[in-house]
């Protein structure tokens, strides 16, 4: 398996990445790292060959969403997106795939699934993730692919178009046996597939398990070997060989019990004896290991336990916030994360573009203004509303660290219909609405999509300034992206309070109604 080139030596499908001449250069790979955020924007930005082990844990194209229920509220919030559709913008990026067997691979399964499918949609969103991971994976590295039934053979072929059949090493069957059965006119379900690919150099520790006996026997001459000391049946003390074996392709590793202690309550959890084995096998002390799809940390957990270093990526800002706390739980207080990326990495163009998107032409579904809200949010590091209709008039709100909460409002209107003047006052309203309730709410963001107009500025600056940390602040800014993105500027905001990134919640998912 060669190093892959940026998307088969084209520029990559977006924006072109800076490729960092050392990983040491790399935010990511200074040391451990937890980062909220789009994995493909990550991968764009680590530099080749830096990566020892890669394990995914991806959607699998099941058609379910999954959503967390968290908070004294009960608050809901969607957190996997697992339902896939074939839009427009999947349109654009697939005709901007280069030529080669990456593209025809994707081809073929556009005529046997469907043109517009959702698998094909699905295969699209993978495809080129994986080429990035394969571009980041060192040659003596490995790929552990977590998948089901649902699309494990079109994972397959992608993986062979990508990594190179000659790199397929085995497809490893995880075997739960504490599973309830699926019912139905078939047979029950109890095993998922693990695809695992390697270039010819790759770390392998051979890993071993106990020979199960059913019956103890009995030995009465000295043996090499482990000695076990039993009791037969007259009490007598009596000893065999404890007899191991080189683990096979076929894993016996129980899920998650609900009332395990490890249990964090996302039904896509794994076992940390399933990552543990991945980990010690393909890795090792010091090496890397990365999840781009890391939900509630399990292989980040069992890397920090073994001595790796980790890099673990979500697009869920809860699924960071359990993994932080999970690791904080096993004393680890020195983990640096990254809660967004920052606006330098975002190009002007693609973002009035992705902003502007209808649903239907979006390749995740999800409409412009609403993934603006989020993206413009972590950007802001302010915690989103993940409510997007009926929000009160706040769409994030930023906590300050002597507790002060600041409520962002964000309007992606287009140019035929600027904001005005009713939606400042709605904002000033929301704010003093907060300081009735006793929420200490000294100030208030309005982020629009194009520069407003002067006299909306005016109307802002007339607003007055506030005493904060012993600085001057604007009661209420307005600050466009456009000016964020192509001219450096940001809004002037005290220091963010680190604990609302991390929160002290128990986090649970369910399967909400496709």
């Amino acid at each position: 398996m060669m190093a892959a080139p940026n998307f088969e030596g084209r520029t990559r499908p977006e924006t072109q990445a800076t490729i960092l001449p050392s990983e040491t250069q790399s935010r990511y790979l200074a040391g451990n790292a937890l980062v909220c955020g789009d994995n493909m924007d990550v991968l764009r930005e680590l530099p080749d060959s830096c990566v020892d082990l890669i394990y995914l844990d991806p959607p699998f194209q099941s058609d379910s969403n999954y959503n967390a229920i968290f908070g004294d509220k009960g608050q809901v919030a969607q957190q996997l997106k697992d339902v896939w559709q074939w839009t427009t913008e999947t349109e654009r990026t697939f005709n901007r795939f280069p030529i080669g067997q990456l593209f025809d691979t994707i081809k073929g399964i556009r005529l046997q699934a469907g043109a517009t499918s959702p698998m094909a949609a699905y295969c699209v969103f993978m495809g080129r993730r994986l080429w990035e991971m394969r571009r980041v994976l060192k040659p003596t590295g490995s790929i552990y692919l977590h998948c089901d039934y649902h699309a494990n053979y079109y994972l397959r072929l992608l993986m062979d178009a990508v990594f190179g059949s000659d790199a397929f090493r085995n497809e490893i069957i995880w075997h739960y046996a504490n599973k309830l059965g699926t019912g139905g006119r078939v047979f029950d379900r109890h095993h998922d597939s693990l695809l695992w690919y390697s270039g010819d150099d790759h770390t392998f520790n051979v890993e071993r398990e106990p020979v199960k006996r059913s019956k103890p026997q009995p030995v009465t001459q000295k043996v090499s070997g482990q000695r076990v000391w039993l009791r037969d049946e007259h009490g007598k003390r009596r000893y065999e060989i404890s007899k191991t074996k080189r683990v096979g392709d076929t894993w016996i590793i129980p899920i998650v019990n609900p009332m395990a202690k490890e249990r964090l309550g996302y039904p896509t959890q794994k076992p940390l004896a399933l990552l543990e084995r991945i980990i010690r096998a393909s890795s090792n002390e010091g090496d890397l290991v990365l999840d781009p799809f890391c939900g509630c940390g399990t292989a980040v957990d069992a890397a920090s336990s073994l001595g790796r270093r980790y890099l673990g990526v979500d697009v869920s800002a809860i699924a960071v916030r359990v993994m932080e706390q999970r690791l904080l739980s096993r004393g680890l207080v020195t983990i640096p994360a990254v809660y967004g990326l920052g606006w330098s990495e975002y190009d002007w163009a693609e973002f009035e573009r992705r902003a502007l998107m209808q649903r239907d032409d979006a390749e995740d579904g999800v409409p412009g203004w609403a993934w603006a809200e989020d993206k413009v949010a972590g950007l802001l590091t302010a915690i989103p509303n993940e409510k997007k209709t009926g929000d009160g008039g706040v769409d994030a709100r930023y906590f300050g660290a002597a507790g002060e909460v600041i409520p962002i409002q964000v309007k992606m209107f287009n140019p035929r219909r600027p904001i005005g003047r009713p939606d400042l006052d709605r904002l000033l309203g929301t704010q003093t609405a907060m300081q009735n309730q006793g929420i200490h709410a000294p100030m208030s963001l309005m982020v629009s999509l194009y520069p407003p107009p002067n006299n909306l500025r005016t109307f802002a600056a007339q607003q007055g300034r506030v005493q904060l940390h012993g600085e001057d602040y604007p009661v209420m800014q307005i600050l466009s992206v456009e000016e964020m993105l192509t001219k450096g500027e940001e809004p002037k905001l005290p220091p963010v309070d680190p604990r609302s990134l991390v929160g002290s919640t128990q986090t649970r998912m369910v399967i909400s109604d496709t």
